[in-house]
């Protein structure tokens, strides 16, 4: 007596047949169908595979899997199921299975319905008929759930499982969202300990010290069926946060009103392999729902997350970055400057030098070394001149500026206007040279080839300094511009004028970055330029 397999499956597309009155499809009705015709051709039941909600498309299947180890160890000769795409909708594994991998195994397969017969080498052609429709139609429906995916990502309807952490669905509209305040909160708290120097790997330590759940923990808290593939099963044993969590919450932009979907897709329908897509063809909805965080506040952590922040040992005993985290670049190279030493009998202190004279032994820069505490206390007699012109005269502008820029910038604006002056004058010149021209030509002085040859030449200097005239004016302008700008200037200062120390906010509100140049040995003279943010 032959011995063999049923196979059942059913998928998504065949629940929506169901609800509408097709019976056929459903788990039960299958194995019913295969087992009276196994009965029927007198054949030995073995064991029934059944999977539900998979899809045909692909052989990743827990019980397609075992029914396939099954095969390799001979527990049957015969596998049956209703039709050949129950079995498979892939053409590839239609090709693998049923006319190279069975053959070899000795195992022939029959679909009930359909009529395949794998023993019947005359239906080879409409088996591989069927598959190529059946593929097409695999194609055909994923083009059209696609398109109507597309449609509802622009009408702005978020399609996704669960809402993102620290929001909720909304109940009375599916495709919204609501604040979930407690989750806010913690996203908040994030965004803030960044904000004041803390590390992502601190911040975790620091959520898990105050056992606040991981997103994955705090959703099954809540009743829901969340399941993270990525996370380690330890991480949710343990409650632990990830750093990987902490930068995808800060850099997640949900969290200032953006809905954001279609970020990634599938390579092919045939495949699970999700790949990226480019930002320009993502679905981007302004205002979708209200924001967590301030969009100030998200903007400056990913303009800090955009430095290089290290926290080195005996920098901080907190675990912070030092709060010129980042924001201390060499004058020569542009590189970050980076702890090279501790001073000592100052524990609180330490030398700061070039990371590429670093990396290169001194080869491609120097050192430009510097203690913290030179640039702490330059940067603070500086924001406090800025705070006191503010408070004593807000409208002194050129009193302003000339604290705010830098003797670098001024010295910029100054050899523009020199330049200025030096091509007007060059253009006069050029402008008498060719009435001169003229004035030989009618003399007899020049012969007409001689004279439009220079004619020529002069005109063609002529524009191109004219020309580079423009670009030195609109330089300037820009120069003036920035100088004579006092855009956010008073309302940030009004935020700091009674502090004591310098803090991670004070710097981040008042400075981009800082340049340090190298030492002067002879003088003992060392340039800093600070670059603020207004």
């Amino acid at each position: 007596m032959d011995k063999a397999a049923l196979y059942l499956r059913l998928s998504k597309e065949d629940v929506d047949k169901i609800n509408k009155g097709d019976d056929s499809e459903s788990i039960i009705n299958q194995r019913l169908l295969l087992m009276d015709y196994a009965l029927g051709h007198e054949m030995q039941v073995i064991d029934v595979y059944s999977d539900d909600d998979y899809s045909g498309l692909y052989d990743d299947r827990p019980e397609f899997d075992r029914l396939i180890r099954d095969c390799k160890l001979g527990k049957f000769n015969i596998v049956i199921a209703k039709s050949q795409s129950r079995f498979t909708r892939n053409m590839e594994h239609m090709e693998k299975y049923l006319h190279h991998d069975f053959p070899l195994l000795g195992i022939r397969f029959i679909g009930v319905v359909d009529g395949v017969d794998t023993q019947n080498k005359e239906n080879k052609k409409s088996r591989q008929i069927n598959g190529l429709v059946n593929e097409w139609y695999c194609e055909d429906l994923s083009n059209n759930i696609r398109a109507v995916f597309q449609q509802k990502m622009k009408a702005g309807q978020f399609l996704g499982g669960f809402a993102p952490y620290g929001y909720l669905k909304d109940p009375n509209d599916k495709y919204k969202f609501v604040v979930d305040e407690y989750a806010a909160n913690v996203v908040r708290k994030i965004f803030l300990l960044f904000l004041n120097g803390y590390s992502t790997k601190a911040i975790c330590h620091i959520l898990e010290d105050q056992k606040i759940l991981n997103p994955t923990s705090y959703k099954r808290q809540q009743g829901l069926t969340y399941q993270n593939v990525k996370a380690e099963s330890f991480s949710i044993k343990y409650n632990l946060w990830s750093e990987t969590t902490i930068k995808r919450i800060l850099t997640n932009e949900t969290y200032i009103g953006k809905l954001l979907q279609g970020t990634c897709k599938k390579a092919s329908y045939k495949d699970k392999k999700v790949v990226s897509v480019p930002r320009e063809q993502w679905y981007v909805i302004d205002n979708h729902h209200e924001p967590i965080v301030d969009i100030e506040i998200f903007n400056k952590v990913n303009n800090l997350r955009s430095k290089r922040r290290i926290c080195s040992k005996n920098q901080c005993g907190d675990k912070k970055v030092h709060i010129f985290a980042g924001k201390i670049r060499c004058m020569t190279c542009g590189h970050t400057m980076i702890k090279s030493g501790g001073v000592s009998g100052h524990s609180n202190d330490w030398y700061l030098r070039c990371q590429l004279s670093n990396k290169s032994r001194q080869k491609e820069c120097t050192s430009h070394s510097i203690r913290f505490s030179v640039i702490e206390d330059v940067v603070t007699k500086k924001i406090q001149e800025i705070v006191r012109c503010v408070l004593e005269n807000p409208d002194n502008i050129e009193a302003l500026a000339a604290i705010i820029f830098s003797n670098d910038n001024k010295r910029k604006l100054q050899n523009k206007r020199n330049e200025l002056k030096k091509l007007d004058s060059d253009i006069e010149n050029i402008t008498q040279s060719v009435k001169a021209l003229y004035i030989d030509r009618v003399n007899k002085k020049l012969d007409d080839d001689m004279f439009f040859q220079l004619k020529s030449d002069f005109e063609k200097e002529l524009q191109d300094l004219k020309t580079y005239k423009n670009v030195v004016e609109v330089e300037i302008g820009q120069i003036e511009l920035e100088m004579s700008s006092k855009k956010d200037v008073a309302e940030t200062v009004k935020q700091y004028t009674d502090y004591k120390t310098l803090t991670h906010d004070i710097v981040n509100d008042f400075i981009d970055y800082i340049e340090i140049g190298e030492k002067n040995m002879d003088c003992e003279k060392q340039d800093i330029i600070i670059h603020w943010n207004f």
